[in-house]
């Protein structure tokens, strides 16, 4: 039916009588009548009738109907029937194929994850989300969360937790006169080496021994004088500082601001960590950053610490403005980076 092939092209539920004229390229009410009377008897079109019509009495036509078209989902079934044991045990993505075509590319990914491996180690959700999906926010899109919900792929069978809200900045188990503290940007990380820390006596991180985490939260670290404020509060004879952080464009302004804010204090960038996180990149799609501000900052001296391979990928990532998030520095990882 010539209608109906017309109608799959449209990109709306509803059509008007003007539209369908220009669609079907008639400007006869009785041809259209003919053709609007064959696609309302399939069950193609569904007069809406409060429309209102145009007023031929040989050809009474409404002013609007809705497309009614089934759509076809016979490959779509079968990409499904494809899919890992553990996606679609429930049948829900047979009953509801419109979600898979939704969440096709997540979905997809998630399948690729659950056939190639699946950790008995619980990680952070946000580590877990760029695990799998290379987005370590995807699980917190509350739609395609409901929708893995619904799938039974819950957080216990995907082995990830929350990260509770920190009751406190830091995490130094023992007062020293003399300490290393490790920032972290983000919370994720911080908790995971606390962990670490609390769990198992792991202090020494790729070579490195500290004395403590302390979460940035982000942009907040970088405050003026709010790291020195903190060191005074300490009462220490001397601290020292490694950060850690994104590798963005974000993550290199603050610690450069937290540098020039608070210019007594002994802090350096935790070179081994983002040469680690360069690493685990290699064969990971990375995502664009959401830092849309018009100037890059400079960030010489911080490509001036690393290896001139490592510079090359820290540049590449920067000048195409990408985000590698700590969080591909998972719970997992961490069992085998700290001791």
């Amino acid at each position: 039916m010539i209608i109906e092939t017309k109608l799959k092209t449209w990109n709306k539920k509803t059509i008007s009588k003007s539209e369908l004229e220009s669609l079907l390229r008639t400007g006869s009410d009785a041809e259209l009548y003919n053709l609007v009377s064959d696609a309302v008897n399939s069950g193609i079109l569904t007069p809406v009738k409060n429309s209102g019509t145009n007023g031929n009495r040989a050809y009474p036509l409404y002013l609007k109907y809705r497309i009614t078209i089934a759509e076809d989902y016979s490959d779509t079934l079968s990409e499904i029937a494809m899919l890992h044991p553990a996606i679609n045990k429930s049948g829900y993505l047979n009953s509801k194929p419109e979600m898979y075509v939704k969440f096709r590319a997540q979905l997809q990914k998630l399948n690729i994850y659950l056939f190639r491996t699946q950790s008995k180690v619980s990680v952070s959700k946000k580590e877990r989300s760029f695990e799998i999906f290379g987005e370590e926010k995807q699980l917190e899109d509350s739609a395609f969360r409901g929708l893995l919900d619904r799938l039974g792929l819950t957080s216990d069978v995907l082995r990830y937790y929350e990260t509770p809200e920190c009751c406190f900045n830091d995490y130094i188990p023992q007062r020293k006169d003399r300490m290393v503290l490790l920032i972290l940007e983000n919370k994720d990380i911080w908790f995971n080496i606390r962990r670490r820390m609390y769990e198992d006596g792991a202090f020494e991180i790729l070579g490195t021994r500290v004395d403590g985490a302390v979460y940035g939260a982000g942009n907040r670290v970088s405050e003026a004088g709010a790291l020195s404020e903190y060191t005074r509060f300490m009462g220490t004879e001397a601290v020292k500082y490694l950060y850690w952080g994104d590798i963005d464009r974000a993550g290199f302004q603050i610690f450069l601001s937290l540098s020039k804010n608070n210019p007594e204090i002994d802090i350096r960038l935790f070179v081994p960590a983002y040469a680690e996180m360069l690493r685990l990149s290699e064969n990971c799609e990375i995502p664009d950053s959401d830092d849309h501000r018009e100037r890059m900052g400079n960030y010489e001296d911080i490509y001036a610490l690393f290896s001139d391979e490592d510079q090359n990928q820290l540049i590449k990532l920067i000048e195409n403005n990408k985000r590698l998030p700590q969080e591909i520095i998972n719970y997992e990882s961490l069992l085998k980076m700290m001791r």
